[in-house]
């Protein structure tokens, strides 16, 4: 699950991620998180929360990722961090439902990761110039190589494991990614995931391409 936002000089792309494949839990079923933040392409330290009880999770969530996200007061505002949280929070009541008789009470607790790629968008700017907004057409983007996994790798912008034989999208720049990871980044954020399109010559050529 991918959610987009922006809060006044930032913006964000938050990944949600489980381990198991249920949305029905019981009032007790224990919720556990690991939070990965990336600001300007690069990991700040993991962190994990202890166990909280979905139902009080349903109450009380924004509070409990605040509070897991707080280290990140010496990179953000209180306000950036507090409306990630609230975006997060939201999107996970949505996912799952609280029943007394849910089926898959076998699980007692349930993991889930918090990824989010922060961008600064006034040095977003800055290193864009005179470049003006790409959005990517169906037919652009199928201009892209694809190619096969054979072998253990991961997409650089959802930090998620490609399945073998699966296929992933490469820019010009040989670069590659989920097809739905690349599109959602490039309408969002304008360049390759990797480089700045300014500092990388191919980078910059795969947006002339798509451009063009």
């Amino acid at each position: 699950m991918t959610i987009f936002g922006m809060n006044g000089r930032f913006s964000y792309n938050i990944y949600l991620f489980g381990e198991n494949d249920i949305n029905v839990l019981m009032p007790t079923t224990l919720f556990r998180f690991t939070s990965r933040v990336f600001y300007r392409n690069t990991p700040l330290p993991e962190r994990f929360s202890g166990h909280i009880k979905s139902q009080t999770f349903f109450q009380k969530g924004s509070h409990f990722l605040t509070t897991l996200l707080s280290p990140l007061l010496r990179y953000f505002c209180t306000q950036i961090i507090e409306a990630m949280a609230n975006v997060g929070a939201d999107e996970i009541r949505k996912i799952f439902q609280i029943d007394d008789v849910a089926p898959h009470s076998q699980f007692q607790i349930v993991t889930l990761w918090i990824v989010i790629n922060v961008t600064d968008n006034i040095m977003h700017a800055a290193t864009q110039g005179p470049l003006r907004m790409v959005l990517m057409s169906e037919e652009a983007f199928n201009t892209l190589k694809k190619s096969t996994v054979l072998q253990t790798e991961c997409c650089c912008i959802c930090l998620d494991e490609f399945n073998l034989n699966a296929e992933r999208y490469i820019l010009p720049c040989q670069h590659f990614f989920h097809k739905k990871c690349i599109m959602r980044w490039i309408h969002t954020n304008q360049t390759c995931p990797i480089h700045t399109n300014q500092t990388c010559p191919m980078c910059r050529q795969s947006f002339r391409t798509l451009k063009d």
